[in-house]
């Protein structure tokens, strides 16, 4: 599934995704009393982050493997947020403060994950899909253009900081390599980890 917190139609994405095997599931699926805060981009993350866990307790009942992509929206401009989850002030809008609101949002969807069954045998890949300052047709150093990537199952990695060079490309190999996957592919990334 891709679970995003705006309307798919923005950038072609439910087209594209529903193109791609996945079933498309936007921020239509929330019923207005389910919807703490939105702006222009789409529901506040706490609220696709809930979607999203109600997605994939449906998916576990099925007894079978799934695959569930979620895109949040509150780190976009005008980086604007719920009152009250974090401790700078929606008044005072800035970066600092959505990107604090949006680690708030993972932080509280890692722990209700943490009380379902099917936490144990998942392995959550937490990244940007650019950093914040992509515009642009220039040239730019790579230093300038880093952005997280966090791999996260406690029962079966342990911790560890990798510190090589990687990119977006590496986590589709990484993630197979992680699951003992056997695979051929024309894959331009390669596993982390091997």
């Amino acid at each position: 599934k891709y679970i995003y917190g705006g309307y798919g139609f923005f950038d072609n994405m439910s087209y594209f995704f529903s193109h791609n095997s996945y079933q498309d599931v936007d921020r239509s699926a929330l019923k207005p009393e389910q919807i703490h805060y939105a702006n222009i981009w789409g529901v506040a993350d706490e609220d696709l982050f809930t979607l999203a866990l109600n997605n994939m307790d449906e998916d576990a009942k099925k007894g079978k493997p799934f695959y569930t992509q979620v895109m949040t929206v509150s780190n976009h401009r005008p980086y604007s947020y719920p009152e009250n989850r974090i401790d700078i002030p929606p008044s005072k809008r800035s970066r600092n403060g959505a990107v604090k609101y949006t680690d708030y949002a993972i932080g509280n969807f890692i722990k209700n994950a943490a009380k379902k069954s099917w936490f144990a045998n998942t392995i959550f890949v937490i990244v940007a899909d650019h950093c914040a300052s992509s515009a642009g047709g220039t040239s730019l150093p790579v230093t300038g253009y880093q952005i997280p990537l966090i791999i996260y199952s406690p029962g079966f990695i342990p911790k560890e900081n990798v510190t090589a060079l990687t990119a977006q490309i590496d986590i589709g190999p990484t993630l197979l390599g992680l699951l003992n996957f056997n695979y051929v592919s024309k894959f331009f990334g390669q596993d982390i980890f091997n």
